[in-house]
């Protein structure tokens, strides 16, 4: 068993309820209310994981460096 963090990208849906996307994962998926919409996304990422398999997704490799990165943009 292995923890991880994705983070969750809400915006709400022009029809209404939320459209989330896991930039970690590259998925989307929706729900009615935010709380529909991040539990349809952990069931989703689970199962994206189970397919794919956690050593094969980039951002999840221990061999990848991070750094946290601070621009200053016009606008």
């Amino acid at each position: 068993m292995r923890k991880i963090k994705i983070t969750a990208e809400l915006i709400p849906a022009e029809e209404g309820g939320y459209v989330v996307y896991c930039p970690e994962l590259d998925i989307t998926t929706e729900g009615e209310t935010i709380a529909e919409a991040i539990e349809m996304l952990k069931d989703a990422a689970k199962g994206y994981i189970e397919v794919v398999g956690i050593e094969n997704i980039p951002h999840f490799s221990e061999k990848i460096v991070k750094e946290e990165l601070e621009l200053v943009v016009n606008g």
